[in-house]
């Protein structure tokens, strides 16, 4: 049971990319895109509407894209990494 002053964790530091919110996603991507959770289980997101994504709440939860998938948005990234 951790104590009054908590668990004793520290945040880690990685050296990764950057999270920038302007890079436009394509709408017909949104509709491939498969997540897969630890137990295997995949499923694809809910609620997206004309290439909207119209509420967010599928993408809550403990999900990774899958192999598959994680293409697509990597080269979408790229390109928006790449431009700048």
């Amino acid at each position: 049971m951790p104590g009054a002053w908590g668990c004793g964790a520290e945040p880690v530091h990685v050296d990764a990319t950057p999270v920038r919110f302007g890079t436009p996603v394509p709408g017909e991507l949104l509709a491939r895109l498969t997540w897969r959770n630890r137990r295997g289980r995949t499923r694809r997101l809910k609620h997206v509407v004309d290439g909207r994504l119209e509420n967010s709440v599928s993408l809550q939860g403990f999900y990774r894209l899958t192999p598959e998938s994680a293409a697509e948005p990597a080269e979408v990234t790229a390109g928006a990494v790449s431009s700048r």
